[in-house]
């Protein structure tokens, strides 16, 4: 899946629906998603891998804290994970749980946990475990992505018995299209043996942080695709765009074939509908 010029043009060309937006600040106070993009995939399934495409086009500053989330929200036995890229990674090791910042990065997190034994980072990343946003724990690696195509996945790996229960290792991985390389994000420790991904998955596109005014949510455009469950693309997935209330409206989806392609940075006038079906069956 490649990211057209010709895509590009049609969603900038766009003038009816791309104008300066006139509304007053502050929004509601951050994290913004810009838009979250729902996939269904048809019908839960039983795990052992999925991956999203992820094309990035676009230069994004350094001191933005943009979180894109090809898979923004999933639930494996209906426990909560999300993974993605983010400018402004953080993050501590096991021996060490001094926060530090690490700057560009990548991540894994599930909720409903605490435990650093459910915690298995790569070789050199780093971790976390927090309530601030409900309990979770979260693998971090530092990487310096930028733009270009990757493809993020999530793998079943070894189990684990523990308190007489059973448990399963779910690792991340990036692979990098440009640079032909597979990085490991690194593993947590899910609830149960046999790993059911529910059929509905989102990607987002977040600016989190500190509050910033509208002219700092940086212009690119991201396209996401391929769409694969176990190694096979899925055949007939919708997909639906939910741009939430409160935030800038600076953020439109629109469907090219299976894939989605976002357009970040330029504001969008006169939004009146804040779910639309972008891929149907």
């Amino acid at each position: 899946m490649k990211l057209c010029i010709s895509a590009m043009v049609l969603v900038f060309g766009a003038s009816a629906l791309l104008a300066e937006d006139k509304r007053p600040e502050p929004y509601a106070p951050m994290p913004w998603h810009l838009v979250d993009v729902w996939w269904d995939i048809g019908s839960d399934v039983l795990l052992e891998s999925c991956s999203v495409e992820i094309t990035i086009t676009g230069d994004v500053p350094a001191d933005v804290n943009l979180y894109l989330a090809p898979m923004g929200l999933g639930h494996l036995n209906k426990t909560p994970f999300y993974s993605g890229f983010q400018t402004q990674a953080d993050g501590y090791t096991k021996q060490d749980q001094q926060l530090r910042k690490l700057g560009r990065g990548l991540l894994f997190s599930m909720w409903g946990a605490r435990s650093l034994d459910a915690i298995r980072p790569s070789i050199g990343g780093f971790c976390q475990s927090s309530g601030h946003e409900g309990d979770f724990v979260s693998v971090r690696r530092p990487y310096p992505w930028k733009q270009g195509k990757y493809s993020y996945r999530i793998v079943r790996m070894d189990k684990e018995i523990v308190d007489g229960k059973p448990c399963t290792w779910v690792g991340a991985f990036v692979y990098s299209h440009e640079q032909g390389e597979n990085v490991f994000v690194g593993a947590l420790r899910f609830p149960g043996e046999n790993l059911v991904l529910s059929r509905q998955l989102a990607n987002f596109v977040e600016i989190y942080g500190e509050q910033r005014p509208v002219s700092a949510i940086p212009k690119l455009a991201v396209t996401l695709g391929n769409l694969q469950v176990n190694g096979k693309p899925v055949e007939k997935p919708t997909a639906r765009a939910v741009y939430p209330p409160g935030v800038p409206d600076y953020a439109q989806a629109v469907a090219r074939g299976k894939s989605i392609v976002i357009i970040v940075g330029q504001p969008v006038a006169n939004r009146t509908q804040r779910r639309v079906e972008l891929i149907g069956q």
